[in-house]
C-alpha cells in the first residue's frame, strides 16, 4: 500500500516537494494502480491528488513586537511646555544645593508662588 512512487510522479509533474502533495484518502487504491505519468496525471486532473498550499512565516509575533514608537524622531510637537517646566525645575533646583529648598515640592510652591510657569 505504499505511494511514494506515486507522490514523486505527481511531485514531478506538479513541479514542487513530494510533502505538498495530497492523495485522497478514500481513494488509495486507485491511487495505487497508477504507475504511469499519464496515469498519475488524469488522477490530478480529477482532483484525487492534489498540491497542498505553501506555508508562509506568521508575521504575528512581529506585529506584537512592532507597537507605537515614541522616541525622539517620530514625534512632532507638543513639548515644547514640558520641556519649559522641566528646565525651570532643574535651574530652581541647582539652587536648591546652597540649601534654598528644603525639597522637589517646595521648588513646586516657589514656583506656583512666583508664577514663573507660563502659561498656554
Amino acid at each position: 500500500m505504499s505511494l511514494k512512487s506515486q507522490r514523486r510522479l505527481a511531485a514531478s509533474l506538479l513541479g514542487s516537494g513530494e510533502s505538498r502533495i495530497w492523495i485522497d484518502p478514500e481513494e488509495t487504491t486507485r491511487v495505487e494502480s497508477a504507475i504511469t505519468r499519464q496515469e498519475v496525471k488524469s488522477l490530478i486532473d480529477s482532483g484525487r491528488i492534489r498540491l497542498l498550499q505553501k506555508k508562509g512565516v506568521s508575521r504575528g509575533r512581529h506585529r506584537m513586537k512592532s507597537g507605537r514608537r515614541k522616541k525622539a524622531g517620530s514625534r512632532k510637537g507638543g513639548q515644547k511646555p514640558g520641556k519649559e517646566a522641566w528646565v525651570l525645575k532643574i535651574l530652581l533646583l541647582g539652587m536648591s544645593k546652597g540649601g534654598a529648598f528644603r525639597s522637589r515640592s517646595h521648588v513646586d510652591e516657589y514656583v506656583k508662588a512666583h508664577q514663573l510657569q507660563r502659561k498656554r
